[in-house]
């Protein structure tokens, strides 16, 4: 099959479920690999860059799919939702990810690990010592970090973080903040004040276990 027709018909798959994901991420990456489909000078491919998370909620467990979009990451699709106590898969919709695609490290490291995914506040609360790091928090990565912790403004957070140290945590492909209000759960409102040194220290802080 040509390059050209490979594209074309991918393209447009990644359309239709984008209408059943009612997902506008999709329709541009479905948009993107239709451009290539038009002949150019450079032959030379790009990868789009890609990350999976595995998320949960007090009833079900998925995994999501982000690409690296226009210096953006944007959610491009989830597998099948599965129940936590049956075990029995989402059938009121269909136009999910087939778990197959996701790093097989990824669902190893879930299937050793179950506390790891990101659960609701109630599941999620780890130890109610407010302002100490936790294990079962850090086992998470973090995510989310204590309903204490999240609970102050960037004036408390400022004073706060002087008085503790922690290991660097970096991010790739995104800005501390994006990363803090996007998968730590933190108050944009609440973190919007704090300079960058300050983010940076505020997401070890989470991924230590506070």
């Amino acid at each position: 099959m040509k390059r050209r027709r490979f594209f074309f018909w991918l393209g447009l798959g990644l359309f239709g479920l984008a209408e059943k994901l009612r997902a506008d991420s999709l329709d541009e990456l479905a948009a993107a690999m239709m451009r290539g489909t038009e002949p150019t000078a450079d032959t030379t491919s790009t990868v789009v860059p890609e990350h999976w998370t595995a998320a949960s909620n007090r009833t079900w467990r998925w995994y999501e799919r982000e690409h690296f979009v226009a210096g953006q990451w944007k959610l491009t699709g989830i597998t099948t939702p599965i129940n936590k106590k049956t075990g029995e898969p989402y059938t009121l919709k269909t136009g999910y990810l087939d778990d197959n695609l996701v790093p097989a490290e990824l669902r190893t490291a879930q299937q050793e690990n179950p506390a790891s995914n990101v659960e609701t506040d109630a599941e999620a609360s780890g130890s109610q010592d407010p302002g100490q790091p936790d294990p079962a928090r850090r086992a998470r990565h973090g995510r989310p970090p204590s309903k204490w912790l999240r609970s102050l403004h960037a004036d408390e957070i400022r004073i706060w973080l002087k008085t503790i140290e922690v290991p660097e945590a970096g991010v790739e492909g995104m800005t501390f903040f994006t990363h803090l209000t996007r998968d730590h759960s933190f108050d944009a409102a609440k973190v919007a004040g704090l300079t960058i040194p300050e983010q940076a220290k505020l997401h070890a802080a989470a991924h230590y276990g506070y």
